[in-house]
């Protein structure tokens, strides 16, 4: 059987190589269910790896199964003795299940998240879950998240990644970006974040769902109703009104309504990112699975960052288990 060679440069959503302890390649040909599997690790470098007693045949079935990041699946040509893939598809997000957040702490975040810090100030009713106490989430507060929390973490994910698109996104006529409509917020968790808003902001959602342009569409809102009933305090939703923009625009959600919040009239406003998981399909071509139970908040920052690298997320992903107690756990797996 032939032997082969592989460029093995995969890239994460800020285009340098990844770190992963633990790849599987597997090469078959089409017509084989099976085929030959070779185990290898990268480090944060690209580099050339020889595959012995490849299959041959010209395509290859090439799939990298990462014990870090999304699997990669292609075809492959075959030139000579090396194997060529297909360089835009070795790209991909994490899996979410392996990273934990590393939350930018209050005093650091500074400006470009300085219209969150002054709602967060001014909202003392917020939840961060939606079974979490009511309160104000600020300095030592919103610093005591501990990534390790799957709710509360998850929930402030979602706030952040929310707000790098509601800061920037800017609605068509008015000269303030849609955040700038929000004045207390009061709920986040993994898939959306639920505050008052202005009757402006009403406005303007109910003129783009009559009249989408500026790359808004009409989108439903019966299943919004819901999550504005289930807030305390919240009595009376009407007036249902729902836009979304394409997916070049990460297919932010926007639903208003109006209520009683405590006895007095109010606007509200529920903002979510694709809680289907069809975001991260279109962002990387290599995603094909179907998801269930809405998309994850580490989802959609790989492609908020893949779409928007120069946004100011408020956290980093770090991996939830250190490269040794990956590779041990594989030399455990192999006794």
């Amino acid at each position: 059987m032939p032997t082969r060679t592989l460029r093995l440069d995969i890239r994460n959503v800020d285009d340098a190589v990844i770190v992963d302890p633990l790849i599987h390649l597997r090469l078959a040909r089409p017509s084989d269910a099976s085929g030959q599997m070779w185990t290898l690790a990268l480090d944060g470098k690209a580099k050339t790896v020889q595959l012995d007693d490849a299959p041959a045949g010209d395509p290859l079935n090439l799939r990298l199964s990462l014990s870090r990041y999304r699997d990669i699946g292609m075809f492959a040509a075959v030139q000579g003795s090396r194997l060529v893939p297909d360089t835009s598809l070795m790209t991909t997000p994490r899996t979410p299940s392996e990273w934990l957040p590393s939350f930018t702490p209050w005093a650091k975040l500074g400006t470009p998240v300085a219209m969150l810090t002054q709602r967060l100030e001014n909202s003392a009713r917020f939840q961060l879950g939606r079974q979490s106490a009511a309160g104000t989430l600020v300095k030592g507060a919103y610093d005591a998240v501990s990534p390790a929390d799957q709710t509360a973490a998850k929930a402030k994910m979602t706030l952040l990644n929310l707000y790098s698109r509601l800061a920037v996104e800017t609605p068509p006529s008015m000269n303030a970006p849609w955040f700038a409509q929000t004045t207390t917020l009061l709920l986040a968790n993994r898939e959306r974040v639920i505050s008052t808003t202005t009757a402006a902001c009403v406005q303007m959602v109910r003129s783009l769902s009559s009249h989408p342009g500026g790359g808004y569409k009409k989108a439903d809102p019966v299943l919004h109703r819901p999550f504005f009933e289930d807030l305390p305090g919240v009595t009376d939703v009407r007036g249902l009104t729902s836009i979304k923009t394409d997916v070049s625009r990460a297919n932010l959600q926007l639903t208003v309504c109006e209520a009683r919040l405590d006895g007095h009239d109010v606007c509200l406003l529920d903002t979510d990112i694709d809680e289907h998981g069809e975001l991260l399909a279109h962002t990387f071509d290599l995603i094909r699975h179907v998801f269930t139970g809405g998309t994850d908040p580490i989802d959609v920052h790989e492609s908020l960052r893949a779409l928007f690298p120069d946004a100011t997320m408020g956290y980093d992903l770090e991996p939830r288990a250190p490269i040794g107690s990956v590779r041990a756990k594989v030399r455990g797996a192999t006794r």
